[in-house]
């Protein structure tokens, strides 16, 4: 399968590929802004990976080799494809927040988890909406271990 392919850079180690659908969100978010509501979101998702990868480095972690992406062809030339790639890699950075939680044990950590959580569900609220969706389908949000998180993103991650 053909697609349009990026290089990110060193997602953190902790665990290995534990920020992978960050990384992507941020490679979608960057190269596929379709309109004006998808600028703040991109430049967000810029702004959680450079701080979950300082974070990471300043408590020991070793940054990871960069991973290749592969998102299928028209991802970021149509806007529909795009708009649906941009939910679900949205509700799964929520989930996989959520999912973490219960795991995190610095409160320093978990604060910042749970801000940049709060953001993705607004990204999540907005992207469903321009879908003509639900931005709001459920009084309280969902959860994924990481092995799940890791399996929806491993779709699009090649190496």
């Amino acid at each position: 399968m053909r697609g349009s392919r990026c290089r990110a850079a060193a997602a953190p180690s902790v665990p290995e590929r534990g920020l992978a659908p960050v990384w992507c969100k941020s490679i979608y978010a960057v190269k596929g802004t379709h309109g004006a509501h998808l600028i703040p979101p991109r430049d967000h998702e810029q702004a959680h990976v450079t701080a979950l990868t300082e974070t990471v480095q300043s408590l020991g972690g070793t940054p990871a080799a960069k991973p290749t992406f592969m998102f299928p062809d028209g991802t970021f030339t149509n806007k529909n494809m795009f708009l649906t790639a941009a939910s679900m890699f949205e509700e799964l950075g929520v989930t996989a927040y959520h999912g973490q939680v219960p795991l995190i044990q610095s409160a320093e950590i978990l604060g910042a988890a749970a801000a940049i959580a709060g953001v993705e569900s607004r990204h999540a609220a907005v992207i469903a909406d321009l879908l003509g969706g639900d931005p709001f389908p459920a009084p309280f949000e969902a959860s994924k271990p990481m092995d799940e998180v890791l399996a929806a993103a491993g779709q699009f991650i090649r190496s």
